[in-house]
Parts: C-alpha cells; structure tokens; sequence
C-alpha cells in the first residue's frame, strides 16, 4: 500500500527507515528506472512504478500462495493482507458478518478495515491506503473503477409517538438531524428531494454516524435519514418508528471501488466475488442467518 513517506512504509513494514530507502535505491538502481519523485514532504509514484506493481501482482500472489502450497493447504483457502475502507454505515452494519465469515474461512487471510464517509474512502483507495473500497455514494474520480455492489433502502425515522405520515408540506417544520457533508447518505436524501422539487431542511445536528443518528432520534432530536440496516435494531426494539415522507421512496446503490491503476490481484479479485453475494440480514426476519455463502 502506498504511504507516501518513507517513515510511514518503514512503520508498517517494522524495519527502519534507513533499510527502506536503500532498498528503494537498490530497486530503481536494479531496474534503470526513477519510480518515486519527491513532491514537498510527500514521495509519489512515477509512472513506471505503478506499472511495475501491476507486472509484480501475479509473482506476487504466488508467493503468498507457496507457503500453502507445500504445507498442503488447499489452493481454495485465500491467504495473505488485504485492507478494506468502507464507509461508515457499510463498515458498521452491512460488512463485518461477510469479513467475519471470511476469516473464519480462510485462517491464513489477514483482514482489516477502516471506516469514513464516501469522499474519505475513495481518497483511501485512489491513492493505495486501500485495497478495495465499499462506498453509499457515486465515486465521481477518474482515478477509480466502480462497480455496482448492492442496493440499499434508506427510511426516514423519528421518536415513538411521531406521526407515522409527515407531509412534504411540512418539510421544514422538524428538526433534522443529518449527517456530515461529504456523506453518501445525506447526498442522497438532499438530492431525492430536489428531484421532488423541494428544498432541502437545514440541519438542526449533523453527526458523523448512523448509530449516533439513531440514538439522537431516540432521545427526541427530531427526524433523520438513515440506512434501513442501521435503523432495523432500534426500531425493533420500540425505540424508533420509521416515517413516511409523502410517496418518497429514498435507494441508492452502494458501490465497489478500486484504483484505476490497479493490474489484475487474484487474491482481491476473489474477495470481489465473494462479498458481492446479495446483502441479507436486515431485510429477512430477526435470528435468520445474515451470511450464508462463504466458501
């Protein structure tokens, strides 16, 4: 993954930033080639070592593979890291089952996760930070490829006793409470709106997670807009009821990311066809298996 800085790739390679920047020299010395040009404090990749990454990734992916291989591990089991950045609603509620099962699965694969609103993940993946991104809204980033991943239904939710029907006319007479610009849920409410031909409400509180949307709606901050997965438990509970706002019907889809640049990676393309499998959970009855297909 790309870094940037050399103090930061020698932490996360625990050697010393000496013994990184030698092996930088040594590379490029190697391959006659200049692969990073120092941009201020920043070191950025030339054109060539992005090529040299996309040649690299199938030798790569063997080698992670090898040491399975002449332990007998079956070539089905996936093996070695991969970081995913996904933003919050989806890190918090639609994907820690699927990597859980997945690592129940594969022992030997090594997973992480980091979470941010749309805008900060696919930052995350179009500069390497990431390996695979999962965002609620549209990356409109020529330096990343997406592919549709889900469809999510987003409700609009208020305290027990709220009217179940809130009229349009009556838009502007609650207090809302709505998440930070940048965010693919809030794009998505403001924009279904406009399309609707009404102005969007001004935000009485802006948080910047779904749970603490929840919780704040709870205790009778007013009204929000939230994904269906992360209001299913609460409202459950009793805690929350879900509003209808006229005929509104607020979808979106939610979608895959991954640099442009990137060559083919086995072991990421797997985990592709893996977590595309349909998102359950939410949408079934309390105590169905929300993960059910992971092999």
């Amino acid at each position: 993954m790309a870094t940037g800085q050399i103090r930061a790739a020698a932490e996360r390679l625990y050697l010393s930033q000496a013994a990184v920047s030698q092996a930088m020299v040594e590379l490029a010395e190697a391959l006659e080639l200049t692969l990073f040009r120092r941009d201020g404090r920043a070191l950025r990749p030339t054109r060539a070592a992005y090529r040299l990454a996309e040649l690299s990734a199938g030798p790569r992916a063997a080698l992670d593979a090898l040491p399975g291989r002449l332990h007998g591990i079956p070539e089905a089991e996936l093996a070695g890291p991969v970081h995913i950045a996904a933003s919050s609603t989806i890190a918090r509620y639609l994907l820690p089952e699927r990597l859980a099962a997945l690592a129940a699965h594969h022992p030997r694969l090594r997973l992480s996760q980091s979470s941010g609103n749309t805008t900060q993940v696919a930052a995350r993946v179009a500069c390497g930070e990431a390996d695979l991104g999962f965002i609620e809204g549209p990356a409109d980033r020529e330096d990343l490829r997406a592919t549709r991943w889900q469809t999510d239904r987003l409700v609009v939710i208020g305290a027990p006793g709220t009217p179940r029907q809130w009229p349009l006319s009556d838009l502007h007479s609650a207090c809302w409470v709505m998440r930070e610009p940048g965010s693919g849920t809030r794009r998505v409410f403001e924009q279904r709106l406009a399309l609707a031909g009404l102005a969007v409400p001004d935000a009485h509180l802006v948080l910047d997670d779904a749970g603490a949307q929840v919780r704040a709606v709870a205790a009778g901050a007013g009204l929000a807009c939230v994904s269906r997965a992360a209001s299913y438990s609460a409202v459950a509970a009793g805690d929350i009821v879900t509003v209808a706002l006229g005929d509104l019907i607020f979808e979106r889809p939610l979608w895959m990311i991954r640099a442009a640049r990137d060559g083919t990676d086995a072991l990421v393309d797997r985990l592709i066809d893996m977590l595309a499998a349909p998102i359950s959970g939410p949408a079934q009855s309390p105590g169905q298996p929300a993960f059910n297909r992971m092999t």
